[in-house]
């Protein structure tokens, strides 16, 4: 189906089987941050972490107060998407499609 899809059109990516591995879910997580609801989360989230960054003098230097990085997308069951297809996000779905469900937007 992947190869039906022309570069630069919209399409929607749904996870219908749970990864196995680590690998094919961090691929699906840096797919899916590519869809604009996700993008606009993650600013978001920037921004919070970047206000609360409140760090320490130890030895002379700053030391600490990083917030932690909450990802909006796990990569796990159920989770859909619309993004670009592009040619490095096809390549990318071409290894984990037997995990996902692909359609046109």
């Amino acid at each position: 189906m992947l190869d039906k899809i022309a570069p630069g059109s919209k399409i929607t990516v749904k996870i219908v089987k749970q990864p196995t591995n680590a690998a094919a879910s961090k691929t699906l997580v840096r797919v899916f941050q590519k869809d604009p609801v996700v993008y606009a989360e993650n600013d978001r989230q920037r921004k919070i972490r970047k206000k609360n960054y409140s760090p320490s003098r130890r030895g002379g230097r700053l030391y600490g107060g990083r917030v932690i990085k909450q990802h909006p997308v796990k990569g796990v069951l159920g989770e859909a998407g619309t993004i670009t297809a592009t040619l490095s996000v096809l390549r990318d779905l071409a290894s984990v499609e037997r995990f996902i469900e692909v359609s046109n937007a």
